[in-house]
């Protein structure tokens, strides 16, 4: 795996979805058993959203400068414009939900009904449904897939990068996961001290990264046009 699709892996691991699905998980009432859950679910059926992309841009050329030169870095263009919307959408809801960071919230809810209503049976088996349901690509796994088209390796090394790039996707699952395993106590107090903190900017950091993203994959389809 090169630098670049490191980086996307790094930027899809604390996309704002993921990022608020494992705070949810992280302030309810099982979270070890929780994340395993989502885990299980959530990491064979990205796994293969990375393997129907690459094979979907495969077939049509999508991702191909011999066929079309100007479609490569018209998809990086599409995918940085997508990600200024999200920015602008997430500043917009920041602004409505504006957190007091010396309050103090013991749960933090999901705002789906349905999803909480799952969190608070604290059911594996509906966790690893709801894992397999919310594992949807992000735009920086959209243009890592892109990249991995356009690179032509054999199966087998992109299974390899596919497999290495989800571990990263699922950073913040499996790293609290294995510290509530090995020392639930001290993740305990850890998570307790971030809880406030992540509440009051997860949106601010979500607007960031998305910024971050959509700057990035402009600038990156402009120069190759």
């Amino acid at each position: 795996m090169d630098s670049q699709l490191f980086l996307l892996a790094l930027g899809s691991a604390m996309f704002p979805l993921l990022l608020a699905i494992v705070l949810v998980l992280l302030t309810a009432d099982n979270p070890p058993k929780l994340l395993a859950g989502y885990l299980i679910g959530g990491y064979p059926v990205s796994f293969a959203w990375g393997v129907l992309m690459i094979l979907v841009l495969e077939k049509t050329n999508l991702a191909s400068h011999t066929s079309n030169r100007k479609f490569g870095p018209g998809v990086d263009i599409a995918i940085g414009v997508l990600a200024i919307v999200v920015a602008i959408l997430l500043e917009r809801l920041r602004r409505k939900r504006r957190v007091d960071p010396n309050s103090h919230v013991p749960r933090q809810g999901s705002g789906n009904a349905r999803v909480d209503a799952i969190l608070d049976r604290g059911s594996i088996k509906w966790m690893i449904l709801l894992g397999a349901v919310l594992s949807m690509p992000s735009p920086f796994y959209i243009s890592a897939a892109k990249d991995m088209a356009q690179q032509d390796p054999s199966w087998s090394t992109r299974i390899g990068i596919l497999i290495v790039f989800n571990i990263i996707v699922f950073l913040l699952v499996w790293v609290p996961l294995v510290s509530y395993l090995v020392s639930p106590g001290g993740t305990r107090r850890a998570v307790g001290g971030l809880n406030l903190w992540l509440q009051a900017n997860l949106l601010r950091v979500g607007v960031l990264i998305a910024i971050a993203l959509g700057i990035y994959e402009i600038i990156r389809g402009l120069t190759s046009l």
